[in-house]
C-alpha cells in the first residue's frame, strides 16, 4: 500500500512541476534565472523525481533524499509565505504535494531503516542547497518588484 501511495504522490508531484514550470515559462514568459529563483520548487521537485526514478530502477534512495532540504524550505515553509486565496491556491496545492512526498520519504526511511542513504543524502543536500537557498534569497531581495509582480499579480 505504501508503494502505491508513494507512486501516486510522485505522479502528483510530476504533474504539479509540469504545471508550475509551464505557467512560469509559457504563461508568464519569465527568463530562465527568474524561473530558477522565483520558482525554486520546480528545481527541488525535479531532483526528487530523478531520485525517485533512480530508486525505482536501482533501489538506491540517496538521490531522493538530496531534495529534502529544498523541498522542505520552498514547499513546506512556502505554505506559510503565500496567501491561501485566489490563484495562489494552485501553488499551495503543489506545496502540500511536496510536503506529502517528504512525509512519505521519511516514513519509508523509518519503516525500511534506510538511515545510511538518508543521512548521506541530507548531508549532500545541505552542501548543495544551502548556498542555492542563499543565492535564491539574495536574488529575490535584489528584484523585489518583479518578485511581487509574479507571485501576487498573476494573470488569470
Amino acid at each position: 500500500m505504501y508503494t502505491i501511495i508513494a507512486n501516486i504522490f510522485a505522479l502528483l508531484l510530476l504533474l504539479a512541476t509540469i504545471q508550475s514550470t509551464g505557467f512560469f515559462l509559457f504563461k508568464l514568459k519569465v527568463k530562465f534565472p527568474e524561473w530558477l529563483f522565483f520558482n525554486p520548487c520546480s528545481i527541488s521537485n525535479i531532483i526528487f523525481l530523478i531520485g525517485y526514478f533512480v530508486f525505482k530502477t536501482t533501489e538506491i534512495k540517496m538521490i531522493t533524499y538530496i531534495s529534502t532540504l529544498p523541498m522542505f524550505f520552498f514547499g513546506t515553509l512556502g505554505m506559510f509565505f503565500l496567501p491561501w486565496k485566489g490563484m495562489n491556491i494552485i501553488p499551495q496545492i503543489g506545496h502540500l504535494i511536496m510536503t506529502g512526498n517528504i512525509f512519505l520519504l521519511v516514513y519509508g526511511t523509518m519503516v525500511q531503516k534506510n538511515f545510511m542513504n538518508s543521512t548521506l543524502g541530507l548531508l549532500i543536500s545541505i552542501f548543495i542547497f544551502s548556498p542555492f537557498i542563499a543565492i535564491q534569497q539574495k536574488y529575490v531581495k535584489e528584484h523585489p518588484e518583479r518578485f511581487k509582480e509574479i507571485l501576487f499579480n498573476r494573470p488569470a
